[in-house]
């Protein structure tokens, strides 16, 4: 029962991704069945956070030629990733690859129930050329006051984490505009300034609440 209840809120996630399949990362579901215990430990709200909808409020109409990049807090960044399907049937490849574990890092008490919780209430279509790959700006979140004895478990992005020049035209991208929360981090913007010689990149801080980014520190 539980591994057919994570494989489901993965698929549903998963859903429309279409050509950026290859990026949508199955390793926190992975997690989610790892530690049964963080399905119930948080439940989403019914209503979208405050947080997520300033951002929403600032972002500008999706376009079929443009692939979006949201790079902010994990909680966020799902939060804001269930509104763009809601609202305009834009699936979302979830980036994520890192492990949560309850004695690392990132632990996941906020990601895991956000990803399954959220799941059963996105919206059932998706609407074909609208895409955004999410990261989780928390995968390099300073480890605290007393690291010792914690698991490390933060990572990079590299270059299997996000598709190149040749496979975004292919899939009738030629521009991309990025949502980040403040400058593009250190393993993002090589990433973008790799996009920007080619193609169009626009890139946007988008302004994230104190207790977001606390969260991940």
């Amino acid at each position: 029962m539980q591994e057919a209840r994570v494989i489901a809120a993965m698929r549903a996630w998963r859903r429309g991704c279409g050509p950026l399949q290859p990026w949508f990362r199955a390793t926190p579901f992975a997690a989610a069945f790892h530690y049964p215990e963080r399905l119930v430990s948080l439940r989403a709200s019914a209503a979208i956070p405050a947080a997520a909808a300033s951002i929403l409020a600032r972002l500008p109409r999706p376009r079929r030629d443009t692939l979006w990049i949201l790079d902010v807090p994990g909680p966020l960044a799902l939060w804001t990733a269930f509104a763009l399907r809601r609202r305009h049937g834009m699936a979302a490849a979830l980036c994520f690859n890192g492990w949560y574990d309850p004695r690392g890092i990132l632990d996941g008490r906020a990601e895991i129930p956000l990803l399954m919780g959220l799941a059963g209430r996105l919206a059932p279509r998706t609407r074909a050329g609208l895409g955004c790959l999410v990261f989780d700006a928390g995968r390099a979140a300073a480890p605290g006051a007393d690291p010792a004895g914690v698991l490390d478990n933060r990572y990079e992005l590299g270059e299997e984490d996000a598709p190149s020049r040749e496979q975004l035209r292919a899939a009738g991208w030629r521009r991309v505009i990025a949502f980040c929360a403040g400058a593009p981090a250190a393993d993002l913007a090589p990433y973008l300034e790799y996009l920007g010689a080619e193609m169009a990149v626009e890139t946007h801080a988008v302004a994230v609440p104190a207790e977001q980014v606390a969260a991940h520190a």
